[in-house]
């Protein structure tokens, strides 16, 4: 018992020091003139071989008791950095801070040091989009007031601001011995309590042009947080504030942090794309990732429409290049529709980096549709064909598949999934379509397994040679307007066949 104990204990220690020995993760300090005292920080640099290369900067805050170390021991941030072309910077040393400047404590004037002395350090040091375009601040329990008290307080510096978990109404935490030190009493001191308070100023987020997301685990309830979470999101719908809120399962854990790291990543990737130097395809990724979030973040200022059917069309370029006039305003018996277009063009499945599986929340679960129509699969089929190692196979594929399927029955079970076929195609794609049919015969498999319709667009479009009709595709891979219409017309009846 003691030799496994010993054991465990090594391989923590281990796993622990491999996260903060990442190549790109380093160690940093400056001097802080707010704070008066040498401060540290960790802080991953994309590697580059162009000197003249700039990056966008996502700072990260931590929660009360914890430090630079945080984030990349516990949530693996580093290693989750390595999808983005982005600078992290790791806050340390703000411990029990609260973010904010103490009229009484000289010393804990963390407000100013992150929003004047720590940006000004980063961006002499490192090669970094040094405008407000390129920096997004984020953070978890008290580092996510932090956050977003920064971004409502200096509009100027962040386009976009996270918290996870945050405690976002520190007024009506009056006990916490923390804050009281920093700011005196809540009975004796009442405005300054509300000057340092995020939910006391929301209102700046009315003109501020601030992207903004929080989410919070169900079971955080002791500390009073999914309150501060719900009182925040419900001021900002009342102010008419664009923001996207969201509650996921579980409580005030690392494992619940290290779960959502990603999301938040993507959302402020996202949020500073216009300034990102990325391959064109990643580019263009980010840049339709952007408009989901704008579009989700305006949805959740709406009033619920218990009568229209909202429609997520969930894929790649078949989605996104789908003519709009082409979708149908009713269902055959007047029920109105709404297309939420969630197609990004050269997408997979999420097999690797970027997919389906990987953008769920801000494509999928922000919006709740009734009808997810899933279209995907053609992209990872010519992985497969360019691969040396046969990688993605057609099993991991599907399973890949089945994995989104799932994840959509689980957390919205009331909504209707439709599968759709993979189209055959020609010319210099032919080699394709023997694979494609494997593929769609798993897919058949996935559909019967979760009860989803199979809507087979295959079938409606091959010709007696296995080709795609040539006059159904613009280049042997994509549709025409008329196939196109043929597409709507057989997924507008599978909907009616659902709902």
């Amino acid at each position: 018992m003691h030799r496994i104990l010993v054991f465990l204990i090594v391989l923590i220690a281990t796993q622990t020091f491999a996260q903060l020995d990442h190549p790109n993760l380093r160690l940093a300090t400056h001097q802080s003139e707010a704070v008066g005292r040498e401060m540290t920080y960790r802080v991953y640099v994309p590697s580059t071989d162009d000197s003249e290369e700039r990056f966008p900067v996502v700072y990260l805050l931590h929660g009360k008791t914890t430090s630079h170390d945080a984030w990349p021991r516990h949530a693996r941030a580093a290693e989750a950095a390595d999808r983005y072309r982005c600078i992290l910077v790791f806050v340390g040393g703000a411990e029990y801070s609260w973010y904010l400047d103490s009229p009484v404590m000289p010393e804990s004037q963390f407000f100013t040091y992150i929003t004047d002395d720590l940006v000004d350090h980063i961006d002499s040091k490192y090669p970094t989009v040094a405008r407000r375009e390129g920096r997004a601040i984020m953070g978890l329990s008290m580092g996510g007031h932090g956050a977003l008290l920064a971004a409502a307080r200096r509009p100027d510096l962040f386009v976009s601001a996270s918290s996870l978990s945050g405690v976002l109404k520190i007024s009506d935490h009056p006990d916490r011995e923390s804050i009281v030190e920093r700011l005196g009493s809540f009975e004796e001191y009442p405005d300054r309590w509300a000057e340092n308070s995020v939910h006391e100023h929301a209102e700046e987020f009315v003109d501020a042009d601030v992207r903004l997301l929080f989410d919070c685990g169900e079971d955080d309830t002791a500390g009073g947080i999914l309150s501060d979470n719900h009182k925040m999101h419900a001021r900002l719908k009342e102010l008419g504030v664009a923001h996207i809120w969201r509650e996921h399962p579980g409580g005030h854990t690392w494992s619940y942090w290290r779960e959502h790291l990603q999301e938040h990543l993507n959302f402020h990737a996202a949020a500073m794309s216009s300034v990102q130097e990325q391959r064109k395809w990643t580019q263009h990724y980010f840049d339709r990732m952007s408009l989901f979030f704008e579009e989700n973040a305006d949805y959740e200022l709406e009033s619920p429409d218990e009568e229209t059917v909202r429609v997520c069309l969930f894929g790649s370029s078949g989605i996104e290049g789908l003519d709009e006039d082409l979708l149908p305003a009713t269902l055959t018996d007047g029920t109105p529709l709404r297309f939420f277009n969630r197609g990004i063009s050269s997408d997979r499945l999420g097999i690797d980096q970027r997919g389906l599986s990987r953008r769920m929340e801000v494509s999928v679960f922000d919006f709740e549709p009734q009808v997810v129509v899933i279209a995907n699969g053609t992209n990872d089929i010519g992985e497969l064909h360019r691969s040396d190692v046969g990688h993605p196979t057609i099993d991991r594929m599907a399973e890949e598949y089945e994995r989104i399927v799932s994840t959509i029955r689980s957390r919205l079970p009331e909504t209707k999934v439709i599968a759709v076929a993979c189209a055959p195609v020609r010319g210099r794609f032919s080699h394709l379509n023997e694979s494609l049919v494997e593929y769609n015969e798993r897919l058949k498999l996935v559909a019967v397994k979760y009860g989803c319709d199979y809507v087979d667009i295959h079938a409606a479009v091959v010709g007696e040679d296995g080709l795609v009709k040539e006059e159904y595709s613009t280049d042997g891979l994509h549709f025409t307007r008329e196939a196109k219409g043929i597409w709507v017309q057989m997924i507008s009846t599978a909907i009616s066949g659902a709902l």
